[in-house]
This record gives C-alpha cells, sequence and structure tokens, in this order.
C-alpha cells in the first residue's frame, strides 16, 4: 500500500514562494522524477492554518524531505496507505509520534485537521475504554 506525506513549506502564504516550490515540482514532474502527484490543500496544525501538500512517501523522501522549502518546518504527517494503521508526526530533531489513524469528518473540526480534495480529515486515536 502507498504511504503518503502531508507537509507545509515555509513562508508558505507568500506568492513568490509558493511559485518557486510549484515551479520545482513542475520541472520534478516534467522530467519524470516524481511518480506520483502533488495535492494541495489548506491544513491546521497548532491553532495555525497554512497551507499545505501532500505526495507520496517515496516521492518526500526522494525529492522533498531535505529542500530548504522545509527547513523551517517543526514536523511532516506520515499517512499510512492502510487506514486502520496510525499517522505519525515525524519532527526533525524528536522520535516519531502517532496520533492515531485518519478519518475523513464533515464539517470544519476544532482542532487539527486537514482539508484536501473538497474533505476534511483529521487523526484520531481509538479510546480503548469503550465498554
Amino acid at each position: 500500500m502507498l504511504e503518503y506525506v502531508i507537509f507545509a513549506i515555509d513562508n508558505g502564504d507568500d506568492l513568490h514562494t509558493q511559485a518557486k516550490f510549484l515551479r520545482h515540482v513542475d520541472t520534478l514532474r516534467a522530467t519524470e522524477k516524481m511518480k506520483g502527484t502533488l495535492h494541495s490543500g489548506v491544513g491546521r496544525y497548532n491553532d495555525e492554518l497554512e497551507r499545505c501538500y501532500m505526495v507520496l512517501a517515496s516521492d518526500f523522501d526522494r525529492h522533498f524531505k531535505n529542500l530548504d522549502y522545509l527547513s523551517g518546518q517543526e514536523s511532516v504527517l506520515r499517512v499510512p496507505g492502510d487506514t486502520r494503521q496510525p499517522c505519525t508526526l515525524h519532527y526533525a530533531n524528536r522520535e516519531p509520534q502517532s496520533i492515531g489513524t485518519m478519518r475523513q469528518v464533515y464539517g470544519a473540526p476544532d482542532g487539527d485537521f486537514t482539508y484536501m480534495n473538497g474533505q476534511y480529515w483529521i487523526c484520531e486515536k481509538e479510546n480503548n475504554n469503550e465498554a
């Protein structure tokens, strides 16, 4: 199954920064170095709304992980292809943190979320205390 990575870029609201980043992505696609598609969306992370992107994890690891565009990012979200498995936040300077499975919700949720392809998504830990 395919794993994905959701991430933001530094200064992502700046039109010039977005244009340079998207030119970089377009070059990767034109030269057939990128295997998947770049998806664009909006997310809320730590009470901050930001433009976000999603790519195949293999593309992220090869072409995005070490870009200067991401040097100021605290973390990226790895989303497994098997939605029963937990998503993990991967940090630059500490161990990854499991944050629960990703599921679709209807309407803008409170807390952290990703809005992509017309749908809201959240990561939610299972409640093991159910009777």
